[in-house]
């Protein structure tokens, strides 16, 4: 194996290189960019009407209606909703305020390339500036139970989407979670499964994913739900997790790594 060596530097041109590099400008937001993966072409609108939201996909293009901001962020930072510490009017427009947004991109783009794409269109569009930190928070932790997980395999295992999709109905004082949505493909992950139940807001504190269990699922949950109220108290919840789900849960105070927005505009810059 040869070695190669750099020759020694000399000392009149290291003070010349670190001169310049104290006075050089610092690149500018424009220069910034041209390091993350751009969109082909990208439109973005404000939508206030009463339009229900929708997706359409293929290899190329991605057309989102009415998505919401937090739609939009997700898709650039694919993190669970309480990994990210939103600006107070994020979830305070939910449902009033969505973005019909269009883009396109090459056939090859990867699922991590798509989504640099996205946090390129934040910053141009929308102006996002975030940052990295460490909190500490009460958290449901889940492992798998004693003798073990009850999970089913996907019969019909859908594609990956942003987020979970699944259906909750209460009757005859049983409330119902499946992830079945009729004859359509399906399945969530077991990350899937508790964001989706982190999104009834039945508990007060996240379900945090540490099984270490991989693929796609068919789901079927019940718990009792009196009337009037249609949901199950947290702890019937809970107790449904672990008895039919084989999944248990622990209340602990744990250190997550959040992502902090620190400025999001609320309506984009003109296409």
């Amino acid at each position: 194996m040869s070695h190669h060596h750099a020759a020694p530097v000399p000392q009149v041109s290291l003070w010349l290189t670190l001169l310049l590099l104290t006075f050089a400008p610092a690149p500018t937001l424009a220069q910034q960019q041209t390091d993350r993966p751009q969109f082909d072409a990208a439109s973005v609108k404000l939508n206030e009407s009463a339009d229900r939201p929708y997706t359409r996909y293929d290899p190329i293009r991605v057309e989102l209606h009415k998505a919401s901001m937090k739609h939009l962020v997700r898709r650039a930072f694919p993190l669970p909703d309480y990994q990210i510490i939103w600006p107070a009017w994020v979830p305070a427009q939910r449902g009033a305020r969505g973005y019909d947004c269009t883009v396109t991109f090459p056939r090859e783009t990867t699922p991590q390339n798509l989504n640099l794409m996205f946090q390129d269109l934040l910053v141009t569009r929308f102006g996002i500036t975030t940052h990295w930190e460490s909190r500490e928070m009460k958290a449901y932790e889940v492992r798998p139970a004693d003798p073990g997980p009850k999970l089913h395999a996907a019969a019909n295992p859908a594609p990956p989407t942003d987020f979970p999709k699944y259906t909750t109905k209460s009757e005859a004082g049983l409330w119902h979670f499946t992830s079945h949505l009729g004859s359509a493909p399906s399945g969530l992950s077991v990350a899937g499964i508790l964001e989706a139940l982190d999104a009834t807001r039945i508990l007060d504190h996240p379900l945090i994913d540490a099984t270490g269990i991989q693929g796609f699922f068919d789901v079927e949950l019940t718990a009792p739900a009196e009337d009037p109220d249609p949901k199950p108290a947290p702890g019937e919840l809970l107790k449904a997790l672990e008895k039919q789900l084989g999944l248990k849960v622990k209340l602990k105070t744990l250190s997550l790594r959040v992502l902090v927005i620190d400025h999001l505009e609320r309506i984009p810059t003109e296409n």
